[in-house]
């Protein structure tokens, strides 16, 4: 549960970050959208990835994936090492953040 809730806390600072510009300027934008549609299934992303996570400061989605493996389950023991492994260098970064 606790994973989650730190998927949903970086995938809302990326919004927050996102409506620097007017947030419904940044909607009406087609790259913006394909970016929010890399963020949420994670396919179709190798092109975008640099441009999602660079100009718009989007997560990867690998979190939003592992999130909802939480609820649906793994594929394997890997995998569920993969996404612990992932929350894990995700928590660092929060632990390490800059505090205002």
């Amino acid at each position: 549960m606790r994973m989650i809730a730190i998927a949903m806390v970086l995938g809302a600072s990326a919004m927050i970050e996102a409506s620097a510009a007017t947030t419904e300027d940044r909607f009406n934008d087609p790259v913006f959208k394909r970016c929010i549609v890399w963020m949420l299934d994670g396919y179709r992303g190798a092109l975008l990835q640099n441009i999602c996570m660079d100009e718009y400061g989007l997560p990867q989605p690998s979190l939003f994936q592992c999130a909802r493996k939480i609820r649906t389950g793994f594929a394997s023991k890997d995998d569920r090492e993969f996404c612990a492994i992932v929350f894990e260098e995700e928590a660092k970064k929060v632990r390490d953040g800059y505090i205002k």
